[in-house]
């Protein structure tokens, strides 16, 4: 059976009572409005952590969601303090031992944050452009593989473990289409190099997200590559909200989300390196939506090394 191992973190609050520029943990406490005067209420926290799962290191993170911070610092009153991962599957880890309030994390990462602390809770998620979110199986036309059928027996490469659209997607489309992962199927998980193996004639078919296909396009190599399977849209980017996080302020974090979504995503997508939000929105989201994802990691054998 394969295992993640998550690393764990450590990270401690400095919480100095009393003074205007305190940095505190989310049971701190400060008087505030909530934009439109009204106080509230006495557990309103004066900082909440955030953490996106995917970005490592603090100098990306700034770089990517600085905008964000400040945005919601304005709409929250209340202080954002980002918080860098180590590495994209950290966030549960985190969020387990109370390092981080809240996390923008994938679908993939979501399964394994819940399954570390059931506790936590959907605030909303970032939904892409339709047709910009999806799992492809691309062949090269020199196979002859026009299908996943024809695909059999033959190697696929595919991202690294854990990856949404590079792993536990594509395994789940195999699953629900009746193929045996391990009989029918030579699965190569190459990381970032799996697109090069294909341009390169080292393997025959790569599955991940579509944006790869869009890529072989605007190469110019569409005549060299062949579309054999696109599956259904994956959900959305959750925000996950730590359980020590205040009722109100749950409810108010997916107030603003849901009432400022345009806002929110001018913020988002003010840096490049955030593109693949480019037309998307904020959309309600529930647990439910990432069950399917939650059986593909059942069937691949995939848990939390605790």
């Amino acid at each position: 059976m394969r295992r993640i191992a998550l690393l764990l973190m450590g990270a401690l609050f400095a919480v100095v009572l009393g003074a205007c520029s305190a940095q505190s943990e989310a049971g701190d406490t400060v008087d505030a409005s909530d934009g439109n005067g009204e106080a509230r209420g006495d557990d309103w926290p004066e900082s909440v952590t955030f953490a996106v799962a995917g970005i490592e290191g603090q100098e990306e993170l700034l770089l990517r969601f600085e905008a964000f911070e400040e945005t919601m610092e304005d709409m929250l009153d209340t202080e954002v303090e980002l918080f860098a991962l180590s590495d994209r599957t950290v966030s549960s880890t985190a969020l387990e031992y109370g390092q981080v309030d809240i996390v923008l994390s994938g679908p993939s990462e979501y399964i394994l944050s819940k399954e570390a602390k059931p506790e936590i809770e959907l605030a909303g998620g970032v939904h892409r452009a339709d047709g910009h979110y999806h799992v492809v199986f691309i062949a090269s036309e020199e196979s002859g593989i026009e299908s996943l059928d024809d695909a059999v027996g033959e190697t696929i490469a595919m991202k690294d473990t854990g990856s949404t659209s590079g792993h536990i997607g594509p395994s789940g489309v195999l699953v629900d289409e009746g193929y045996d992962l391990d009989a029918d199927f030579d699965i190569q998980l190459l990381g970032d190099s799996s697109l090069e193996a294909l341009l390169n004639g080292e393997v025959d078919v790569m599955a991940d997200g579509v944006k790869h296909w869009h890529t072989i396009q605007e190469e110019g190599l569409e005549d060299d590559f062949r579309l054999i399977y696109e599956g259904e849209p994956l959900p959305a980017d959750p925000f996950i909200l730590n359980d020590t996080l205040p009722e109100e302020f749950k409810e108010e974090f997916l107030n603003i989300l849901m009432e400022n979504e345009e806002e929110v995503l001018d913020a988002i997508l003010s840096s490049e390196e955030n593109d693949k939000y480019e037309d998307g929105g904020i959309i309600e989201v529930s647990d439910e939506d990432y069950d399917n994802m939650r059986e593909t990691y059942e069937i691949l054998g995939l848990e939390i090394e605790e």
